[in-house]
């Protein structure tokens, strides 16, 4: 069986012409087309998107960085008003940390060091905000719902703050736990009793002792990689 060609070629003077016409275009396009890809590829790669605006660079940590940070802590620390023995016990676990952080720079453990700083700040909040109540009577009144929410993200938080004081290493840090769920316990009175200041002030107090002793039990774990000391920006 023949199978007949779908191709048809002109002939003559004339076909022959306008095979070289065809010709002469299909090479000037390939030209165009050769000569386009190579000057997309010769151009340099778009930049890098900036960094969000408003967001500061991470804090470098190093010798200067750290101990003007301990210094800073160390005075919001002696100013914090005399009280009962709940102050007593953050106060003095506030000094322990800044003293462990200042023995961490000594080795050039800054990262440790950073996080025993920021233990004993969590700590000095602390012990100030039950103080705060008078102060706080003539501003905003907080919300009974937001209240709600921070005591139960607080009352798991609990759950973790033993562990916190036994990862910490310091034996001091067992009284924290106990004073923390008093903390709560306060705050929880208060809410039943409408008290929304004392409510408000409570719960923070108990959620930064919590914050106080995870950040010791940082400070003591294996210094991390550099890319994980500081949590990612976002996009």
């Amino acid at each position: 069986m023949r199978v007949m060609s779908t191709w048809t070629f002109p002939s003559g003077a004339q076909g022959s012409q306008r095979l070289h016409a065809r010709a002469f275009c299909f090479l000037f396009a390939a030209i165009v087309s050769c000569s386009f890809v190579q000057s997309i590829l010769s151009q340099e790669p778009p930049p890098a998107p900036a960094a969000a605006p408003g967001r500061p660079a991470p804090p470098k940590l190093n010798s200067s960085a750290v101990l003007e940070h301990l210094e800073k802590v160390r005075r919001e620390v002696e100013n914090v008003r005399p009280g009962g023995p709940d102050v007593e016990i953050l106060v003095k676990a506030a000094h322990f940390a800044l003293n462990n952080a200042s023995d961490k720079t000594k080795f050039k453990d800054y990262f440790g060091a950073d996080r025993c700083i920021v233990a004993a700040d969590a700590f000095r909040r602390a012990a100030e905000h039950p103080a705060h109540v008078t102060d706080r009577a003539k501003g905003p009144v907080p919300q009974a719902r937001e209240i709600a929410d921070h005591l139960q993200r607080v009352y798991f938080r609990l759950q973790q703050a033993e562990y916190f004081a036994g990862a910490s290493g310091d034996p001091e840090a067992k009284f924290l736990p106990p004073l923390a769920r008093k903390f709560y316990e306060d705050a929880r009175k208060a809410f039943d009793a409408g008290n929304w200041f004392s409510a408000d002030d409570y719960a923070k107090s108990a959620d930064d002792t919590i914050r106080g002793l995870e950040n010791l039990a940082q400070a003591a774990a294996p210094e991390p990689p550099p890319q994980l000391r500081q949590p990612p920006r976002r996009p």
